[in-house]
């Protein structure tokens, strides 16, 4: 009897524990409830989580990436005033006010930016004009490796198979930040006047005394080039835009729509030859003398080589011992024919140009102190960058020459 009271006391003990309001089927039902809600709740976070990375990453793709050359060139958007912008290679380009990306430019430095004026010059003759960055320092190219530096600077070339660039002056060192300001005769004549600027003489009596027509203000122009790395050159040779006079002409580079080997035509668009090295100083400087955002000169000596340097830089090929009569043997208008190079047309081929560059060639009698430079449909004698030493007032049927731009 004892043993079965104590059975049923511990059966009636078991089965309040197991089955009971606190039991173990009626915790393990509050455990598994207590499981549910709490993968419930973690599931209900996770779907928050989610939501706010969704949330984050569409508020992210809506906000406004910095846009590339590529994008510019697409939208033609005007630039209200000088803006730094970027290829897509994130190589810097600085685009001065009134001009938008030209929509045939390249994308990428490499290729040759083109920036076109739409409302940087008060002339509608002039507006249109294009203009290709040459970058100095360095830049990235198109296939992710960096080019060498390219330092502003007076160069001969070797005549190699590579056309490899000579040093011969730098514009600016750190530790000479006006080194351009040092009389460095090249070639034996050849110097870069930077002192105040002058118009160029012309001496009938004693052709001895002589001089040519200077850059603008030299030193601002190594300034500008300095602090945005790097400045633009006409795109084309110069084409007649407006003007009455000599004090108010102005030169356009676009596409010339004629030419004349004979004589000056001042018809607007025909390219622009039979001009003393003189009056192209003062029509350079004249076409942008009204914008706000640029300034304009004639080449000067830095500009032409500097530019070479980039070109063989960015293309791998000589362009400086190119000669002009192997590319066009004929008088073509401008932007025309086939000598293009990171969209900069004509410096090897068509027309010699006018410079800046001052020669102190002299025989018995005259003085030779105006310069020009490149290729020339006529001969093969000429190439890219051939220095030729002339008269203060001579003018030819195959001499014209090209706008640079500083801001």
């Amino acid at each position: 009897m004892i043993t079965i009271i104590i059975l049923i006391i511990l059966s009636t003990v078991t089965i309040s524990t197991v089955l009971g309001d606190n039991g173990l089927i009626e915790q393990a039902k509050k455990t598994k409830n207590i499981a549910e809600e709490s993968i419930e709740d973690e599931k209900e976070k996770l779907n928050n989580l989610s939501q706010e990375y969704a949330n984050l990453m569409a508020e992210d793709e809506e906000i406004e990436r910095p846009k590339t050359v590529a994008d510019y060139k697409e939208s033609g958007e005007v630039f209200d005033e000088t803006k730094t912008i970027y290829d897509e290679k994130e190589n810097e380009i600085t685009v001065p006010g009134g001009f938008k990306i030209a929509s045939d430019s390249g994308d990428t430095v490499q290729q040759g930016v083109v920036i076109e004026d739409v409302n940087a010059s008060t002339d509608e003759a002039v507006r249109g004009s294009q203009f290709v960055w040459i970058p100095v320092g360095k830049f990235i190219k198109d296939d992710g490796t960096m080019s060498q530096e390219i330092i502003l600077g007076r160069y001969t070339f070797a005549d190699d198979e590579k056309g490899t660039p000579e040093l011969r002056q730098v514009a600016y060192t750190a530790e000479n930040p006006e080194s351009y300001k040092e009389s460095k005769i090249i070639e034996e004549y050849y110097d870069e006047y930077s002192g105040l600027h002058r118009d160029g003489t012309v001496d009938n009596s004693n052709h001895l005394n002589d001089l040519n027509a200077s850059a603008y203000n030299l030193g601002a122009w190594v300034e500008s080039v300095k602090t945005n790395g790097g400045y633009y050159i006409g795109r084309y040779e110069a084409s007649f835009a407006s003007g009455t006079s000599t004090a108010n002409y102005k030169a356009a580079t676009k596409v010339s729509t004629g030419f004349s080997e004979d004589e000056m035509s001042y018809t607007r668009g025909t390219l622009w030859n039979r001009i003393t090295q003189l009056n192209a100083s003062k029509v350079a400087i004249n076409t942008y003398k009204d914008s706000i955002t640029v300034k304009s000169d004639l080449m000067n000596s830095y500009a032409w080589d500097t530019a070479i340097v980039y070109i063989q830089e960015a293309e791998n090929i000589n362009y400086a011992n190119q000669d002009g009569i192997s590319i066009n043997s004929k008088l073509t208008n401008t932007g025309t024919g086939q000598d293009e190079v990171c969209k900069i047309n004509d410096l090897a081929s068509n027309e010699r140009e006018w410079t800046t560059e001052y020669s102190n060639y002299r025989d018995s009698i005259y003085s030779f102190p105006c310069v020009n430079r490149g290729g020339s449909f006529n001969t093969s004698t000429y190439h890219t960058t051939y220095r030729v030493s002339t008269f203060s007032n001579d003018s030819f049927s195959t001499v014209t020459f090209r706008l640079c731009l500083y801001m």
